[in-house]
């Protein structure tokens, strides 16, 4: 098992460290064997029609682990029935192979807690990128979805710092998103805001990647 892990990366990094890479395009990539998720992302949905037929044919490669990013965004320009439509296609479609969700939620949580509620994920969903208090994050523990925090921790606000602090060890993961910074950092980061070592956060987060991902 890889020491670190980056669950949802828009930049490839050298070295041993296993990170999902972010294919909301090029989907062609995944055949080089990247390690990567493949998805329709709320803010590129022009070309979905087409674009999901592209998903269809390397969802099953062994090195495509999750659906995603997908979701729900009230700050982009894309139709919010067009957001809808695409988003339950992926939930269905995860569910039909058995890979879990990586979630893009923007101002939308109490939405997106609807949608699940009618078209409930059979796998396991990674809200990934999480920036908000610690009660949105006790509320969606509570729906038993895992949380992603990263370059939020590095910032001025509280709440995801105090999400954090206080989530559960088996509900979260640690990420770089667009951020050209090392896992590492996040991960050092972490330890400190969750008062723990760093070695203990590492251990912590690959037995979570095995539940989420080695079902």
């Amino acid at each position: 098992m890889s020491r670190y892990i980056n669950i949802h990366s828009h930049h490839t990094f050298p070295g041993d460290n296993l990170s999902i890479f972010c294919l909301y395009d090029q989907f062609e990539r995944a055949e080089s064997g990247l390690t990567c998720s493949v998805g329709l992302h709320p803010w590129y949905l022009d070309h979905a029609e087409a674009d999901c037929e592209a998903i269809r044919k390397y969802m099953s490669l062994p090195n495509v682990l999750a659906i995603g990013e997908c979701g729900l965004d009230k700050l982009a320009k894309t139709d919010w029935d067009w957001q809808m439509k695409w988003l339950i296609w992926q939930i269905d479609l995860a569910n039909s192979i058995n890979k879990p969700l990586i979630i893009h939620c923007v101002k939308a949580f109490e939405d997106l807690l609807a949608v699940f509620k009618m078209h409930p994920p059979k796998v396991p969903v990674i809200i990934h990128g999480f920036n908000k208090k610690p009660e949105l994050a006790q509320q969606l523990v509570q729906h038993r979805l895992y949380i992603s925090f990263g370059k939020a921790l590095f910032q001025s606000h509280p709440g995801p710092l105090e999400a954090l602090e206080h989530i559960p060890a088996d509900h979260f993961f640690l990420e770089t998103d667009d951020a050209a910074m090392p896992i590492a950092d996040v991960y050092a980061k972490a330890a400190k805001i969750r008062k723990t070592g760093e070695d203990e956060i590492i251990l912590q987060l690959q037995k979570n990647f095995q539940n989420v991902f080695a079902r």
